[in-house]
């Protein structure tokens, strides 16, 4: 509620006068302070100096609030115009008039609560506010007595602001005259300090060049850290936008890959039983086929974007494996346009996966054929990166690791779209000439292996990306490459045990697996499986699904099983990574991991190797050739689908 006390016309300096009066009597009728009583005055006074000097005139009205929000005393002066055109610069300090106007307000706006104006080319309104004492009356009755305390003393007394004023003046006068002997006294010694003050000068001269050299310095330093943050910020966001994207893709791999397990596992078993002469239907099923494998690869890439396709990072030697694909690159990009790889001496060795890196390469070299529509020069390049070149690169921790830049002299990337290459998805190819993976796969790649992927790209001028790989103290060593040969079959009464809770990926497992000659057992989950290893004299292999209902996951199963049975070989299947059979990424130690959708051929292959791998001595699950790739289980080096 707004109890209004006085009104006061300012139409002459008289008025001004009379006004600082009578809001420093409101104030004390209040009880404000005397110092309060002093501030509240002087900023009236001023603002409506202002009024009179700029607008033309105006009034004053003083009120008190008792609504809920605060209790306050109220000044609002308006003016007749034609307002204030540098309100702002004022309010900011960086606009003074030559009268002083500037002064006025910031003054005025430092002595009150609260400070409002409101100005347009019909006038100004300023309103000053100041928190009532604790002690302020507040009801009508109250108010009505102030009024009438205020009329007495204007009739009583017109002149009693100019003695106020004048009383003020005459204490600040002995003030004043205080501070002056005090000054005098202090001038005296000043002039005596002076004398070893100059002395000095010249080294503080010198003490100032030096400072503004380093102030320029640290300006320098300042900007290349906000840059440093800036560049740290962006890279924040797109991996928590990587992340989030991840947890999606995460969570429909699993029983996407089980759905074209069954779908390639029937296929296969159907192409074996067509006769040859219905070229018709095999034609079909070989189309049904090639779409179940896109299928695979493209569940592959998502997981790989995301950082959850388990890796097998060993020792690579870089220059090997580029020179090594120099064919499979020419094919990529035509006869058209030129490839050169170029290696530098004494380069180290990289720790990463080779297949995913050969992927990622490939990936690189697609997209640099997209953006050579010209003609022109793709280069595959290597170098070593020290601990202190690598401090330089955002994102990246300080280490030593191996570059590999994959060039191109095409269109190159506007900033827009750099700031869009890694989302999975995004592509600026037509529909159906790329599905917006390859980039988001190479970055997936490139962090889960401990390194980094960085762009620089000039619209006009070309593209260079760069994959930092961690350098390994190893030497390579030769991969074993398996082939399938008829010693894949069955041995008499080997029996698999086989764990799958997904009903038709568990018939087509088992009806592969005797096929293949085996004996078999199945079981839904790891309670029936525990149940089964109890029963059965001879199991000689444990072929589990990594994700169990039930409450026990397959390692854990396989934990249990091998106390029960110790020696037990245990073979896991899976089409999605948890953490589970994983560490930061990385396939754990003793895994031997056999990743859906798998072939007909694999699974043989696989199994066999499981039953054939040595006993461990200390009875854990035993390392299997983790190295092989199985089908679908990382992207063909012939694939064209990138952004």
């Amino acid at each position: 509620m707004r109890r209004s006390i006085l009104t006061v016309p300012i139409v002459s300096e008289g008025d001004v006068a009379f006004l600082r009066q009578r809001s420093r009597r409101v104030a004390e009728l209040l009880g404000f302070s005397q110092q309060d009583q002093t501030r509240i005055a002087t900023a009236v006074s001023e603002i409506a100096r202002n009024a009179l000097s700029y607008g033309r005139g105006g009034q004053a009205e003083l009120a008190v609030s008792t609504a809920e929000s605060g209790r306050d005393l109220q000044i609002r002066i308006i003016d007749k115009g034609p307002g204030i055109d540098d309100l702002t610069a004022i309010l900011e300090g960086r606009y003074r008039s030559t009268q002083g106007m500037g002064v006025g307000i910031t003054g005025a706006r430092c002595l009150m609560d609260r400070f409002d104006i409101d100005t347009s080319a019909e006038g100004t309104c300023v309103t000053l506010e100041k928190i009532l004492p604790v002690s302020a009356l507040g009801t009508d009755a109250a108010i009505a007595r102030l009024v009438d305390c205020l009329s007495a003393d204007a009739m009583a007394d017109a002149d009693g602001e100019v003695r106020l004023q004048n009383e003020d003046l005459t204490r600040a006068l002995e003030v004043t005259t205080d501070r002056q002997v005090q000054l005098d006294r202090l001038n005296a010694e000043l002039v005596e300090t002076n004398r070893s003050m100059i002395s000095l000068h010249a080294e503080l001269e010198n003490r100032a060049e030096q400072l503004k050299r380093f102030n320029d310095g640290l300006e320098a330093a300042i900007a290349a850290a906000i840059k440093e943050r800036d560049e740290a910020e962006a890279l924040l966001r797109q991996a928590q936008k990587m992340e989030a994207l991840g947890q999606l893709t995460g969570g429909v791999a699993h029983d996407f890959n089980n759905l074209l397990q069954v779908i390639v596992g029937n296929l296969e078993l159907l192409d074996r039983q067509l006769p040859e002469d219905a070229p018709r239907w095999r034609r079909s099923v070989s189309n049904a086929m090639e779409g179940a494998n896109r299928a695979a690869i493209l569940t592959q890439r998502l997981l790989a974007f995301s950082r959850l396709q388990p890796l097998n990072p060993k020792p690579i030697d870089v220059a090997q494996l580029s020179h090594g694909m120099f064919d499979i690159l020419s094919r990529t990009l035509g006869q058209h346009l030129e490839l050169a790889i170029r290696i530098d001496p004494d380069l180290w060795f990289a720790e990463a996966d080779p297949h995913q890196l050969e992927n990622a390469i490939v990936n690189l070299a697609v997209n640099a054929g997209h953006a050579l529509v010209q003609g022109g020069t793709a280069i595959v390049s290597a170098h070593n990166v020290d601990a202190a070149a690598s401090h330089a690169v955002v994102g990246l921790e300080p280490a030593q690791y191996v570059a590999i830049c994959v060039s191109d002299t095409g269109t190159g990337m506007s900033p827009d779209i750099l700031d869009r290459v890694f989302e999975p998805f995004f592509t600026t190819k037509d529909v159906g000439q790329g599905t917006g993976l390859g980039l988001s796969q190479v970055f997936g790649f490139a962090k889960q292996s401990r390194g980094h992927v960085k762009i620089d790209s000039i619209v006009g001028e070309g593209t260079t990306v760069t994959i930092y790989l961690p350098r390994s103290m190893d030497a390579p060593i030769e991969a074993f490459v398996a082939t399938l040969k008829p010693t894949m079959k069955a041995a008499p009464s080997e029996t698999v045990l086989v764990v799958e809770d997904d009903l038709q990926v568990q018939n087509y497992t088992v009806e592969a697996l005797t096929e293949l000659g085996y004996r078999v057992q199945r079981a839904d989950d790891a309670v029936i499986a525990l149940d089964v290893l109890g029963k059965i004299d001879r199991i000689d292999l444990m072929l589990t699904d990594v994700i169990l209902p039930g409450g026990l996951s397959g390692p854990q199963l396989a934990e249990r099983a091998q106390k029960l049975r110790p020696g037990l070989k245990v073979l896991f299947a899976s089409g999605y990574i948890r953490d589970a059979v994983t560490d930061t990424g990385h396939l754990a130690t003793g895994i031997d991991l056999l990743q859906k959708p798998f072939r007909y051929d694999e699974l043989a292959l696989r199994v066999r190797q499981a039953l054939d791998q040595p006993v461990s001595t200390a009875g854990s699950i035993p390392v299997g050739h983790a190295d092989l790739t199985p089908v679908g289980g990382g992207a063909s080096r012939d694939n064209r689908g990138f952004m």
